[in-house]
């Protein structure tokens, strides 16, 4: 029965976490992606340049949680373009800015729009 129980227990957390994995190795020291376990966007690929175009937002096809997301990384200073897709965010930073400085903040961003804490995979 504890084996059971044991098992029911990582699955539900597998529900109540969202997995990132953090690819550091496209793009360059000025590029990182972000895989989600969680569908974030409805369309297919949008790229949007920061500081972000609320016009180019509000006729996108990201969907609410896209949307959201992009507001809250807005937010984030050092962000100089995302390239959004379903499960996946490349960001592109500025170059006077370390990951460092940025990475905490982004992943709060993912965080608050999906409603579930962050755990960073390996």
């Amino acid at each position: 029965m504890l084996l059971t129980h044991d098992k029911e227990e990582k699955e539900m957390a597998a529900y109540d976490t969202l997995l990132v994995k953090i690819d550091k190795r496209s793009g360059g020291s000025r590029y990182r992606l972000y895989n989600v376990k969680q569908r974030i966007c409805d369309s297919a690929l949008e790229v949007f340049d920061f500081p972000l175009d609320i016009v180019a937002l509000r006729y996108s096809k990201v969907g609410y949680l896209g949307h959201e997301l992009l507001i809250k990384l807005n937010d984030v200073e050092g962000i100089e373009r995302i390239d959004i897709s379903p499960y996946c965010l490349c960001i592109e930073k500025n170059i006077v800015f370390n990951w460092e400085d940025l990475e905490a903040d982004i992943l709060f961003a993912i965080e608050t729009v999906v409603k579930k804490p962050v755990v960073l995979k390996d």
